[in-house]
């Protein structure tokens, strides 16, 4: 990706030129949207937004018509998990560590929204994507996720969480889980978001992993 910082090209450019593969993917409809953005190729900062556990990212206006146009285009495409992250938010996937990039790039991404279908239950397997949703009202500043899982006797599992807003925001995905006080089996992902003067309004959607299961795991949120 940073070989192509400071080259002027559209984003169809430099999509075929950096994810040839996804690319290919693409429907013709999305190809000349995106080549609709002509610019010097660069990473644009991202506000930032702290959250207690990990943090947030809010595209500002400038970025987001382009961001939210590549969003559009490979959105129901079969790719991985660290595709999607690379390729709609850069920012953030040259932040985190490299063996959080392979645990990504190992996941097969799952379509967003209901016309995947919402499926319920709490119990989950490795490799397994599960969907949730929560409508939330206007004047709500803080928003809680709190994912719980026992793990059985001498084995340790491992979910992870992300989270998507109605405007279009992508929050985790949270990977890292603490021990309950009061029961060391019993992990938690506990995160939150806030924004004083309120949350975005609507649907909001939560997406459950089974980072690395031994059998079945049950778990709450």
């Amino acid at each position: 990706m940073e070989q192509y910082t400071g080259t002027e090209m559209t984003t169809a450019e430099y999509l075929e030129s950096v994810w040839p593969q996804v690319y290919a993917k693409v429907s013709s409809e999305h190809k000349e949207k995106l080549a609709n953005f002509t610019h010097i190729w660069e990473f644009n900062d991202l506000d930032r937004t702290d959250h207690g556990t990990g943090f947030g990212l809010t595209i500002n206006e400038a970025v987001g018509r382009e961001r939210f146009a590549l969003m559009d285009a490979i959105e129901k495409l079969e790719i991985t998990e660290g595709e999607y992250q690379a390729i709609t938010q850069p920012e953030l996937y040259l932040d985190i560590s490299e063996e959080t990039r392979k645990m990504l790039s190992s996941m097969v991404r799952a379509q967003r929204g209901p016309d995947t279908g919402v499926r319920g239950g709490a119990s989950i397997t490795e490799g397994e994507t599960q969907w949730f949703s929560k409508n939330v009202t206007t004047n709500v500043t803080r928003l809680a996720v709190d994912l719980q899982w026992e793990n059985p006797a001498n084995i340790q599992n491992n979910l992870s969480i992300t989270i998507y807003s109605p405007d279009r925001c992508v929050f985790g995905p949270f990977t890292e889980a603490e021990p309950l006080y009061s029961n060391p089996q019993k992990m938690q992902i506990y995160t939150y978001i806030s924004r004083p003067d309120g949350v975005a309004d609507g649907e909001w959607w939560y997406c459950v992993k089974g980072v690395n299961i031994h059998g079945v795991q049950n778990y709450t949120i």
